[in-house]
């Protein structure tokens, strides 16, 4: 029986977290100057001015361009490592210790040096995506195939599975609850990624305007578009989300 207390947070339960936010938000601005904390009503207004200027589209396009080819190049190098890896013991300890080093160094650090490399345009923030999606994948895959139930490949050696079969009925479908979970771990690690690494990259995109919210001291103007980061994450989290759930009912 499905444990109720693991289920994912209903609609309530997120208006809920909302109103909570936005009662706190407004009890400080009581406390702190606009200039230190805006009030609500300011940052819809500026939201909504974002929203109808003809920039706001190429932004978010620009950042959700970046973000897509950055986050799939990770995704498809770190499934390759972590395949690599769980299965076969001499590839898992030859990448594992250089798995480990990407994961330590801290994104700011890949940041100067893709700045070194690439120059101040949009391939750094692309950069950073990838060497910080790749180590979160790749472990995530490899740990998958250490619980890999060895009673369903004794059946498939019973069965004279061949290899890409087995690798298609057993490994693969005991493998994907892990490689959802590190996906969602690394989506949303992947805008916050992004959007960091074109404040300090580019003029351009989300990132750019934060940057340029902060030159100009428009507090309203940051949490406007952090708000519109918040809300890009959502739509896609429920689009993988609903991918993950029509995969199972094709698989079921």
């Amino acid at each position: 029986m499905r444990n109720k207390s693991w289920e994912k947070p209903s609609g309530w339960d997120f208006l809920l977290a909302a109103g909570i936010i936005l009662a706190l938000w407004q009890f400080l601005t009581l406390f702190f100057p606009p200039l230190v904390l805006p009030s609500i009503k300011s940052v819809v207004i500026k939201l909504k001015e974002i929203l109808t200027t003809p920039v706001f589209y190429k932004m978010i396009g620009l950042t959700v361009e970046r973000m897509a080819i950055g986050l799939t190049s990770g995704v498809l190098v770190g499934l390759f490592l972590g395949i690599l890896m769980g299965g076969v013991g001499r590839f898992r300890r030859l990448l594992m210790p250089m798995i480990s080093i990407m994961q330590t160094v801290p994104p700011v650090s890949w940041v100067v040096l893709a700045l070194v490399w690439f120059g101040f345009n949009g391939r750094p923030v692309m950069f950073i995506i990838v060497v910080s999606t790749v180590p979160v994948i790749a472990i995530s895959v490899c740990e998958g195939f250490k619980h890999i139930d060895s009673r369903l490949l004794q059946m498939a050696r019973l069965y004279h599975f061949s290899r890409s079969k087995t690798m298609r009925h057993v490994i693969f479908p005991s493998i994907a609850p892990f490689f959802q979970s590190a996906f969602r771990i690394a989506l949303g690690s992947g805008w916050k990624i992004a959007v960091m690494g074109e404040v300090l990259t580019t003029s351009d995109g989300i990132g750019g305007m934060i940057k340029q919210a902060r030159l100009n001291i428009e507090p309203e103007s940051i949490i406007a578009w952090s708000a519109i980061i918040v809300g890009l994450f959502y739509l896609s989290d429920l689009l993988i989300d609903f991918c993950f759930r029509e995969r199972r009912k094709t698989h079921a």
